[in-house]
């Protein structure tokens, strides 16, 4: 893909009120993410540009028995709306912990306005938790699964 292609789609990216786009030309693609960060203050701090292998690491998060997880990469949710962890309720589930993943595997769906939105693995790994149950609602930005290298 050209640089100025790239630097072209970020300025119209930034200028709008999108919060992901990845576009596919060939072989190569491009993913562009705004985060929404919740400050000290109460006040919301939205970042401009996520690149594709700038996914976050998360030291430790709490889950239900109040444990802290081991560092990993965190799956967060592009969504909001409700986390469906198979395609259908008599379906096993895309991903368990302990299962290895790899880029662009499917790790749940998120229903949205009654359009279901397939999540994808961002990184290889191993699912080390899974942060939600099935029918849970999430938010944009929430923390659905944790993967270790």
């Amino acid at each position: 893909m050209d640089l100025r292609k790239i630097r072209k789609l970020i300025e119209i990216f930034n200028a709008s009120k999108l919060s992901e786009i990845e576009i596919c030309e060939g072989e190569e693609s491009i993913r562009l993410t705004r985060t929404v960060t919740l400050m000290q203050d109460g006040q919301i701090s939205a970042t401009d540009i996520r690149s594709a292998g700038d996914y976050p690491v998360l030291p430790g998060i709490d889950d239900t028995d109040g444990e802290p997880a081991e560092d990993g990469y965190v799956i967060s949710s592009p969504v909001v709306g409700t986390f469906y962890a198979a395609a259908s309720p008599d379906d096993e589930p895309f991903v368990s912990a302990g299962d290895k993943v790899e880029v662009g595997q499917a790790l749940c769906l998120i229903e949205a306005m009654k359009i279901y939105n397939e999540i994808e693995s961002e990184c290889s790994g191993t699912v080390k938790r899974v942060l939600k149950k099935n029918g849970d609602p999430v938010e944009f930005g929430e923390p659905l699964f944790i993967i270790t290298e």
